[in-house]
């Protein structure tokens, strides 16, 4: 035979609830009152229950505003009067503006990366060395 105790916190609160009101009732016939520091079971049982209540309302609080958050900033940076549009515009117009000198768009607040773009004819070249090296592998004649 198994008594099982709950992992789930609000389980385990309602059970102890349920416990501390059979010792509660019992009072000095509890065949509890022998487990030592069973004086402070009640005011446990109490601060767990009051923070359990408070963690699930702070839950929700949370996933309302995860979801007022995720809609305010919008669905992608193609729909108009989102924060996601708002800065996606502001970093291309700043951009437009300072062709050449995009590094100062850090000013703006922008993380800059100063790094070559990769054109579609690099692309094509580095696809080109890729395949030769591995022909050169297979033995077979480059093309």
């Amino acid at each position: 035979m198994r008594i099982n105790i709950p992992s789930n916190p609000g389980d385990l609160i309602t059970l102890a609830k349920a416990v501390l009101a059979q010792h509660t009732k019992l009072g000095a016939a509890s065949p509890l009152n022998g487990i030592n520091g069973i004086a402070g079971f009640g005011a446990q049982v109490g601060a767990a229950d009051t923070n359990n209540q408070l963690a699930n309302q702070l839950y929700e609080q949370a996933e309302t505003a995860t979801e007022n958050r995720d809609n305010a900033l919008g669905p992608d940076a193609t729909t108009p009067g989102y924060v996601r549009y708002f800065v996606t515009s502001a970093r291309d117009v700043l951009a437009g503006q300072n062709k050449g000198s995009e590094h100062k768009l850090g000013d703006w607040g922008f993380d800059v990366i100063a790094s070559a773009a990769v054109t579609p004819e690099a692309k094509a070249a580095a696809k080109a060395a890729r395949a030769a090296v591995k022909n050169a592998k297979a033995g077979k004649p480059a093309s």
